[in-house]
């Protein structure tokens, strides 16, 4: 389980309250807002042209901005919810989140849900503040990652094809564990997807037999950019992918366990025969990479494994990470292509070196 002392099912406080239990104006004025209309007679909600992904982040990110006021600020609950957001308990929430360790990716996720909210709540007010406080944290940040610890992607998928090689000395539930947490682990590694849409893969709609391959495709309403997402599944994960579509995920999904529900087509299927969580899949993907590393690795590195990893051996197509990766512009993938190109450099400093010493 993820999240040390303040991890899932560990506090509380750390629940995002759902929209039922939220205060009755607040409640009102985002089913207002998400409220299905005509544009010539101005009853069409403010949140209707979002997907349905977006408003579901925005209220849980909502519910957790409420889940602290009913635990540290509980008076602030009785205010009309223009007064109750204010600049002052904004920055308590943030000083709250940090003291129960979440990272920094997570305080600005948290902070533009309660702005897309807060901007439902009062379109007049000024909600710059918000976006003040989330300058201030993109300041304070300092990388989590080490770099000492970067995993390439031949590594990540030496690792997933070792796990399901391995599969094969087990039998039953252990087997079935074993060969489907190798397969997410290759997957990832050559199919570098985000989390969501890992957990989100179902079979005929987001993985499509084709001309005797797989395709991995993602409309614009299913992707954090809104623009549709194709790759073609790598033939070395072809009999892979039908070994455990034959003979694991069926074991999986006969089981009945203490969570068992409908998983309908989905991909990765856990013990309880229900579809994976995305937290499930995280908790899987750390675990297993720590096993093999030392360090656990979280599903955002192997993006960061494959920019990486293309920056470093071809870097004269290192552009093409951007819509490997899904970014809208390569600007977001620069980063890697610079720590790349400083690692590369490093090493023909070290070749150039010894060449000097050796004479060759």
């Amino acid at each position: 389980m993820s999240g040390g002392l303040y991890g899932r099912g560990k506090a509380p406080e750390r629940e995002c309250l759902k929209l039922p239990f939220w205060p009755a104006e607040d409640g009102r004025r985002w089913e207002l807002a998400l409220k299905p209309g005509d544009y010539f007679d101005d009853t069409k909600g403010a949140r209707v042209n979002h997907s349905t992904k977006s408003n579901e982040k925005a209220e849980k990110g909502y519910g957790r901005f409420l889940t602290f006021l009913h635990h540290h600020d509980r008076d602030a609950l009785t205010l009309p919810p223009e007064f109750r957001i204010t600049k002052e308990r904004v920055k308590a929430y943030v000083s709250h989140l940090q003291e129960i360790g979440n990272s920094t990716q997570t305080l600005l996720g948290r902070l533009q849900e309660l702005l897309e909210v807060a901007k439902v709540m009062d379109p007049e007010k000024d909600w710059s503040f918000i976006n003040d406080r989330s300058s201030r944290v993109r300041a304070q940040h300092r990388p989590v990652r080490d770099k000492k610890d970067i995993k390439l992607t031949d590594e990540l998928l030496s690792l997933g094809l070792k796990l399901m090689a391995k599969a094969i000395e087990f039998e039953g539930l252990e087997a079935a564990i074993l060969f489907r947490d190798g397969l997410i682990i290759a997957f990832l590694a050559l199919v570098p997807v985000r989390r969501r849409n890992l957990a989100d893969l179902i079979l005929t709609e987001n993985l499509v037999a084709i001309d005797g391959g797989w395709l991995v495709l993602f409309d614009e309403t299913e992707t954090k950019t809104h623009e549709p997402h194709e790759a073609m599944l790598p033939d070395i994960l072809h009999i892979p992918l039908q070994t455990y579509l034959t003979v694991h995920r069926p074991y999986l999904l006969a089981r009945e366990g203490r969570w068992t529900s409908d998983p309908r087509n989905a991909v990765w299927i856990s013990k309880d025969s229900s579809a994976m969580t995305q937290m499930a899949i995280y908790d899987r993907v750390r675990a297993r990479t720590k096993d093999e590393f030392g360090k656990p690795i979280s599903i955002h590195a192997f993006r960061y494994a494959a920019a990486t990893t293309l920056a470093i051996a071809d870097p004269v197509h290192v552009r093409i990470a951007a819509p490997l990766l899904g970014h809208r512009t390569f600007s977001t993938t620069e980063t890697y292509y610079q720590q790349a190109q400083t690692l590369e450099a490093h090493r023909e400093y070290v070749a150039t070196i010894y060449k000097r010493r050796t004479g060759s």
